[in-house]
């Protein structure tokens, strides 16, 4: 049997209603701490009366747990993920208010990477119930979307509080979503027995690698020098974060693009246009130095990026055996960011605005090619002409 006749025989049904609003809560959960990184920093800097460089380094412990649970240990939790789903959720619940509670820096640092172990699995879990099923991209779109809509939220309010409450919060928010995630493990239970011998094609899931690093990396890039900007608009770091926060609120509406149907025949255009529309908005960000100009640059540069995630995301996981591929992908996005962040500061200052601009928007175009090679390379396992409305049993495909 070939690769994609083994994939296409294996391919599950199609998840709706409520599997995938508690999957969009699992996920939630498991990305929030990410979302929330500009925050935790300036939390444990008041805190503890910590330099950026320290605070930025614990917040990195969160980050490094999330990464060994992603990269290392993803066959293992979905083996076991009913009992991993309880571990996740109580770890979880269990760093937040730790991180709000302890009073040494080695504590919050314990804490954090308690947390990012357990956002890690969650993150697996999710991940592993998504796998090779029918309507992958719009399983994605729709996630991202309701939990977007979740983070951006929170990521709203955590600015308008004091950054002490940040971890309360963060254990409120987990505790509330808690009750309804318990059983997510259940839909990852036909996963291992599927598509054991067949590898995922190596050019679509490098293809899909050098877009996710280079997008992953150029927004980090913008939104590490996005302080700097915005004094030079005339705002003040508080207006400036609010904006942020508010444009990531809204910018996760370009979700609703992957989870449409019918715009799955449409992929390459409909990223190559959100690309164009990634570059443009990056340049004008940093063109136009007025206070409109900086938001509505954002919201167009978040939403674009919202319609793209998702797309790549269902690409790896319709040939993801079992939920690792799409879980080491994390660690694909941690290096774009965290290389991203760590040369914008330094590029910025070298280039200038406009040609540092330019330099970014020139990294979105040379993905361009690479999301024509994933999307030429990626099996026909979609066919959305008859999808059986159970959440778990195996599809046959059908021609």
């Amino acid at each position: 049997m070939s690769s994609a006749s083994a994939v296409l025989s294996t391919l599950r049904s199609e998840l709706r209603g409520v599997a995938v609003i508690r999957l969009a809560l699992a996920y939630s959960l498991a990305t929030a701490g990410l979302s929330l990184t500009p925050f935790l920093v300036a939390s444990v800097m008041l805190r503890f009366q910590l330099d950026e460089s320290v605070a930025t380094q614990m917040a990195g412990v969160e980050i490094l747990g999330i990464a060994i649970s992603c990269a290392l240990l993803p066959r293992w939790i979905t083996r076991t993920a009913g009992t991993f789903t309880l571990i996740g959720i109580v770890g979880i619940i269990t760093g937040q208010l730790f991180s709000a509670m302890a009073t040494t820096v080695i504590g919050v640092c314990i804490a954090r990477g308690l947390t990012g172990l357990c956002e890690g699995a969650l993150f697996v879990i999710v991940g592993s119930a998504i796998s090779q099923r029918v309507g992958t991209d719009r399983l994605w779109g729709k996630i991202n979307l309701i939990a977007g809509a979740i983070n951006g939220s929170v990521l709203v309010m955590i600015s308008n509080l004091p950054e002490s409450w940040l971890f309360l919060l963060l254990t409120g928010v987990a505790l509330m979503i808690a009750p309804w995630i318990t059983t997510i493990g259940k839909l990852t239970h036909t996963v291992v027995q599927v598509s054991r011998g067949v590898k995922p094609p190596r050019k679509l899931v490098l293809s899909v690698w050098v877009c996710t690093v280079l997008i992953y990396g150029v927004q980090a890039s913008q939104w590490a020098v996005s302080t700097i900007v915005g004094s030079h608009a005339g705002l003040t770091s508080v207006t400036t974060g609010m904006l942020l926060s508010i444009s990531s609120l809204l910018g996760f509406a370009g979700a609703i693009v992957p989870s449409i149907r019918g715009c799955h025949n449409h992929r390459l255009s409909i990223i190559w246009f959100a690309q164009l529309v990634l570059a443009g908005s990056i340049i004008w960000f940093f063109l136009e130095g007025d206070a409109w100009s900086f938001f509505l640059s954002q919201v167009m540069m978040n939403t674009a990026f919202f319609i793209i995630i998702p797309f790549l995301s269902g690409l790896l996981s319709d040939v993801d055996p079992d939920g690792s591929l799409i879980a080491r992908t994390v660690v694909i996005t941690f290096l774009g960011a965290g290389l991203g962040t760590a040369v914008a500061g330094s590029l910025f200052s070298q280039l200038g605005a406009i040609q540092f601009a330019c330099g970014l928007g020139l990294g979105i175009a040379f993905t361009m090619p690479f999301v024509w090679l994933s999307l030429r390379s990626a099996l026909p396992v979609n066919s959305y002409a008859t999808v059986p409305h159970a959440d778990t049993a195996p599809l046959t495909h059908r021609t």
